[in-house]
């Protein structure tokens, strides 16, 4: 019986395009920039197996692995309270983005949505689903989403259950051999896409005519806006839109006259 079934399993995956095989999984080589390597990731990603919620998601798991390999700083919330947030953003509740930042402790949020579907019966009673993977990195500092991409893949097994958490695993293994290296470099700004949005905070009192001027004179140095997002008796905060990365922001900062007393992600604290 059991020879029958390898059988029919190599049959299987030698009768599926070259995408439906399993990837082998591979160590991945990233010479992350000190920067990025110090940013706090985490990574929830809503799956469904034919529109039914995956209580424990295969290529969210794929996608951290990877991560972790690469060297990112991955932060784990516990399973309760990432099963929560993970309903939250399957209920598409973008407005709670601001919040993830303290609850969850980190600087990025890799999300986006998972799905397995059926294809049909392959070599036999083998099950065949295919699996889409769309992911996106959001800035918890500034909501702005600095990386998106589609993958697709598919799987086989005995039972939908396994057919369609093998393409939810293949389709994150497929994500996973590529977003450490392009978000390494998405966020050193070497890719074109859209100018990203630093948070800058001025830890020192002050007014809103000298944070006018920071303001100005950021986009007199390249900046392609500076807007004031708040000035009160403890400080400043600002967001600034800038080709290049969180160091090339501090650096120019200190040209300034101001002192960067701390840099994480994408937020800067000056004084």
């Amino acid at each position: 019986m059991t020879r029958r079934i390898l059988l029919a399993l190599s049959l299987a995956l030698l009768a599926l395009p070259a995408q439906a095989q399993p990837l082998v999984s591979t160590s991945i080589q990233t010479a992350l920039a000190p920067q990025v390597a110090q940013a706090r990731f985490t990574v929830l990603i809503p799956e469904a197996i034919l529109r039914r919620p995956v209580p424990d998601p295969a290529a969210e798991t794929e996608v951290m692995r990877s991560l972790i390999q690469a060297g990112y700083r991955v932060v784990d919330p516990g399973t309760q309270q990432r099963n929560a947030e993970r309903n939250l953003l399957r209920g598409e509740d973008l407005s709670a983005i601001p919040d993830l930042k303290s609850r969850l402790g980190a600087d990025y949020l890799v999300t986006g949505e998972a799905f397995a579907e059926e294809y049909g019966t392959v070599a036999g009673s083998m099950r065949g689903y295919t699996a889409r993977l769309e992911v996106k990195v959001i800035d918890l500092a500034s909501a702005q989403t600095v990386f998106s991409e589609a993958f697709q893949g598919s799987g086989v097994g005995l039972t939908d259950a396994i057919a369609g958490k093998t393409a939810l695993m293949n389709v994150g293994r497929q994500a996973g051999q590529k977003l450490p290296g392009l978000l390494n470099q998405v966020l050193q700004g070497h890719t074109a896409v859209a100018q990203r949005a630093f948070v800058v905070r001025i830890l020192t009192p002050t007014d809103f005519a000298k944070v006018n001027l920071i303001a100005k004179q950021l986009k007199a140095k390249g900046a392609s806006s500076a807007v004031i997002r708040a000035v009160d008796s403890g400080g400043a905060l600002l967001e600034v839109s800038i080709e290049g990365s969180t160091a090339d922001l501090a650096s120019l900062l200190e040209t300034l006259g101001l002192s960067v007393s701390g840099m994480t992600g994408n937020e800067i604290s000056v004084r």
